[in-house]
C-alpha cells in the first residue's frame, strides 16, 4: 500500500515531457536531451501505464546510447592524456 501512495506522488506532470500520449520509441537515441527524455518516459511507462516492457525497451536504448558515447569518449584524443595519469 505504501508503494502505491509513493508512486501516486511521484508521477510526472503530463506537460513536463510533452503531450499526454507517449511518443513511439525511436530507432535510437540521438543525443543527451533525447536520452534524458527517454528515461523520463520510461518512468512514466512504469508509474502511469504499468508497462514494464515498453520501459525496458526505452532503457535498453538509453544504455546503448551510453555505451556508444563512452566508446566515442574513449577514442577521443583529448581524453588520452587523462587516461595516462
Amino acid at each position: 500500500m505504501g508503494d502505491q501512495r509513493t508512486l501516486a506522488r511521484a508521477r510526472l506532470p503530463r506537460n513536463c515531457i510533452g503531450s499526454g500520449t507517449a511518443p513511439a520509441l525511436p530507432g535510437d537515441v540521438a543525443g543527451r536531451a533525447e536520452c534524458l527524455k527517454q528515461v523520463l518516459l520510461a518512468f512514466r511507462d512504469i508509474a502511469d501505464r504499468d508497462d514494464i516492457h515498453r520501459a525496458a525497451e526505452r532503457l535498453a536504448q538509453v544504455q546503448q546510447w551510453i555505451r556508444d558515447e563512452a566508446a566515442r569518449a574513449a577514442a577521443d584524443p583529448v581524453f588520452a592524456e587523462l587516461r595516462a595519469v
